[in-house]
């Protein structure tokens, strides 16, 4: 039509619009098939200065980072070196020390011969595995008379006795002992003190006709679970430096029992001087 201006045609794919950073983006919609786009740049949050300073942070965490790692294998690595010889652990690959040939002191152990973590102990140590036997297992009591006549025959059959004393704490003590020569037997035993001459009963004296009797004592040939003697203590009086005769005598269990007041028994003897 005349008086109209035609409008210059459109780029390829519609219109474009040059847009400053200052600009805000918008979208507009034509009468006709065209779109007009406006577009908005915003300028950097921070300013150059801002960003710097950020760098410059970040760098310096990075070197920080670094100096405390380098610090931390320093520790770890040259501790070692910085520590005394003898905590450092030895390298697998060096050999071990020769053994010591410097001489051991008589009747010891050297430590370096021993498993770690025991201490030495000397030779004559007695194992702990072998302890000395108790006294309790090694049977009856002896007889702790210190003088004794030898064994001599008692007058029973298979029946052997031994007349005994000894002096302690300013006492005498007269003891018998007796054992079989094969097989066992039961016998009664009687025992007293006389003078020197062996006429005179010193104790027990008259009260007791028979002397100081144990009967119904187990014989054999070594003791069993018994002691296979008896003693008393001498309860009179006693002169020191005289002799006295400590009589003995053994019957069957239940037999006939001595007269130690007829001058005639005098039993089996044994002389000992009262000191």
């Amino acid at each position: 039509m005349t008086g109209q201006t035609t409008s210059p045609p459109d780029p390829p794919g519609g219109q474009s619009f040059t847009a400053a950073p200052t600009d805000r983006a918008r979208t507009y919609q034509t009468g006709r098939d065209q779109t007009i786009n406006e577009h908005h740049h915003y300028a950097p949050r921070g300013s150059l200065k801002t960003g710097m300073a950020w760098s410059l942070a970040g760098a310096a965490i990075l070197a920080l980072g670094a100096f405390v790692g380098v610090d931390l294998w320093e520790k770890q690595h040259g501790a070692a070196g910085a520590s005394p010889a003898g905590d450092a652990k030895a390298p697998d690959s060096l050999p071990s020390a020769p053994p010591s040939t410097s001489p051991e002191p008589s009747g010891t152990v050297s430590p370096s011969a021993l498993p770690s973590g025991e201490p030495s102990q000397p030779e004559s140590a007695a194992p702990a595995s072998h302890p000395t036997p108790s006294a309790s297992t090694s049977g009856p009591p002896p007889n702790p008379a210190t003088s004794c006549t030898g064994w001599k025959e008692s007058g029973v059959s298979r029946v052997q006795v031994k007349a005994c004393g000894r002096i302690a704490n300013d006492r005498l003590y007269m003891s018998a002992e007796w054992r079989t020569t094969s097989g066992s037997a039961l016998v009664d035993v009687y025992i007293w003190l006389e003078d020197a001459t062996g006429s005179e009963v010193v104790y027990p004296g008259t009260s007791m006709r028979h002397g100081m009797p144990s009967y119904n004592m187990a014989a054999w040939p070594t003791p069993k679970t018994k002691a296979q003697w008896k003693e008393y203590p001498v309860g009179e009086p006693l002169q020191h430096g005289e002799l006295y005769q400590v009589s003995v005598s053994v019957m069957e269990k239940g037999g006939a029992k001595p007269n130690i007041n007829n001058p005639a028994v005098k039993g089996h003897q044994l002389g000992l001087v009262y000191t």
